[in-house]
């Protein structure tokens, strides 16, 4: 049976750059500034407590949505579903790379004290669901992961799309929830968004990602692609990531890793249209 070649990304156009990518990496620059400003001062210890105390009581919910923005699930997701926009995929492994190195020279360099060591365990209004951590807070790392995702899928999609808008809820969403399950400051999740704002257009404008993404769309590298979704899944599935997954969330993940698999295989397996 003969192939199609699976369609190249879509480029992005001139004037979306103008008109995406300059503001983002300014309202980047602006968050990651106001956020390193902010860090270590009382009004941030103070809106902490405060967002714990309003937060519902969605302990799994927060647990999950901080799960989530994990580099190896974001990756997982994003791929499963970028089978038409491999440049994505690119983008992703691209900015995990740069994006680790940025963030955890900025951790080292700054050593800010995460809440748990400001607090302590015995705090009466402070929480922290899940592993306990106390040292190296800003930036959140988590967040620099969930707005490179949500910059990523915004930019290779049409812009009268209105499902884009979510992606920048869920972005915040996850960096919201560092705050509630104690590992984050708002200032570290301001400056971690600051982060994958700019981080998402560089890498998208990359020679290097549009080379991968050219050699991850190709017929004979799409079907690995596919087969490694499932097996992802499961590891996720078993590995102790510090938050335990419910067996609901683990079916959810392998179902995911299996789409993606027949997504990414699926034109390898359409016949090729004749030519007139």
């Amino acid at each position: 049976m003969p192939f199609r070649p699976p369609s190249p990304a879509t480029p992005l156009a001139p004037d979306a750059f103008g008109l995406w990518v300059v503001p983002r990496c300014a309202l980047g620059a602006a968050l990651l500034c106001l956020g390193l400003a902010w860090s270590g001062r009382e009004s941030d210890r103070a809106l902490l407590l405060a967002l714990q105390q309003l937060s519902p009581d969605w302990a799994l919910a927060w647990s999950l949505l901080t799960w989530s923005a994990l580099g190896i699930a974001s990756l997982l997701w994003l791929t499963a579903l970028s089978s038409r926009e491999p440049r994505r995929v690119a983008g992703i492994l691209i900015a995990m790379l740069l994006g680790g190195i940025v963030v955890h020279a900025i951790k080292r360099s700054l050593g800010v004290d995460r809440p748990l060591a400001v607090f302590g365990a015995d705090h009466p209004l402070f929480q922290v669901i899940g592993e306990p951590l106390r040292r190296g807070s800003m930036p959140s790392g988590h967040t620099t992961t969930a707005w490179t995702v949500a910059g990523l899928m915004t930019l290779s999609s049409a812009r009268g799309a209105i499902w884009r808008h979510g992606w920048w809820l869920l972005a915040a969403a996850q960096g919201l929830s560092r705050v509630m399950v104690g590992a984050h400051w708002p200032s570290d999740v301001l400056a971690g968004a600051g982060v994958g704002l700019i981080l998402a257009p560089t890498v998208w404008c990359l020679g290097w990602t549009q080379r991968l993404g050219q050699w991850l769309d190709q017929p004979h590298v799409r079907p690995w692609v596919g087969g490694a979704l499932p097996v992802l899944a499961l590891l996720l599935c078993l590995l102790d990531l510090g938050t335990p997954l419910p067996l609901a969330s683990c079916a959810l993940l392998i179902s995911l890793g299996l789409y993606g698999m027949w997504r990414w295989s699926s034109p390898l397996l359409q016949p090729a249209v004749p030519s007139a």
